[in-house]
């Protein structure tokens, strides 16, 4: 099965031509497939169109939109895509909407989806919500909830969400979502933050799919926020593995992807706007 992934939105540029491509901070990654086009996530708003207009991304031929989480730098492009695609469905979880919030350096903000449910489906998104694994089209499958099973994964406390009492709680963040890509080359990870933890989502994608093989984990790892027990677990899993690429992007971070680049060397690339990737 043929397919290009397109990396859209991101925190940096990689290609040089066309020129005008911009970065943020956010994660898009559009997916061309026999069954169709789909977006995996929508970026923070910013950039979306720009980018996909000079890579010669067609929206007009986007089947279906796919979203990692409720986070805002994922979800915030969607009120774009949708009014110039037109009706859409999207794939989430069903906490897709909670109320989110950030309390970095003391200082706390909404970072939750900025768009309220009514009004994208007044523009024609139209919502499946599933807790479990769901196959969006043959050879694409949504992680469902992934189960939190490795010890050295705990999560941020710095990722709040408003509880069923009104009051600010450590964020379980149980709609964070990876899609699973069966490929004649092996399995291909798509993450968003990966903030059910890079472990238990690898687990969970053997488990749910059955292959073993994994040839390629790309997108945001959240290694910028691990411990170091958490890294060494990580690096050691990878390369257990023998993964054939690693593509780290946004919430991945500058540290992360300089010992990632470091332990795999010509396997690893940084997954940038404008990075092609044909499986």
């Amino acid at each position: 099965m043929s397919i290009r992934l397109t990396i859209l939105c991101e925190n940096s540029v990689d290609r040089v031509s066309p020129y005008g491509l911009l970065g943020e901070h956010g994660f898009a990654c559009h997916l061309q497939t026999p069954h169709g086009n789909f977006l995996f996530d929508t970026g923070g708003g910013m950039t979306i169109m720009t980018n996909a207009e000079l890579l010669g991304i067609d929206f007009s031929k986007v089947k279906g939109i796919m979203f990692s989480h409720g986070h805002f730098d994922h979800t915030g492009g969607l009120k774009q895509v949708l009014e110039k695609t037109g009706p859409l469905p999207i794939y989430a979880h069903p906490d897709l909407f909670n109320e989110r919030y950030s309390n970095n350096g003391g200082k706390t903000r909404d970072i939750g989806i900025p768009w309220p449910r009514v009004e994208l489906e007044k523009l024609g998104a139209e919502f499946f919500l599933h807790e479990g694994p769901y196959e969006v089209a043959p050879g694409l499958l949504l992680s469902g909830a992934v189960p939190r099973v490795n010890k050295q994964e705990t999560g941020d406390p710095n990722l709040l969400v408003l509880s069923d009492q009104k009051k600010q709680v450590t964020d379980p963040l149980q709609d964070d979502l990876s899609l699973f890509i069966n490929t004649d080359k092996g399995l291909v990870i798509l993450l968003g933050c990966a903030h059910a933890g890079l472990l238990n989502i690898i687990d969970h994608a053997i488990k749910v799919t059955g292959q073993e093989r994994i040839h390629m984990v790309l997108g945001g790892t959240h290694l910028k926020f691990c411990s170091e027990e958490q890294m060494t677990a990580t690096l050691k899993r990878l390369e257990e593995l023998d993964i054939d690429k690693i593509g780290a992007a946004h919430c991945t971070g500058l540290r992360g992807a300089r010992m990632l680049a470091e332990r795999f060397g010509e396997r690893f690339f940084s997954a940038s706007v404008g990075v092609e990737i044909d499986l």
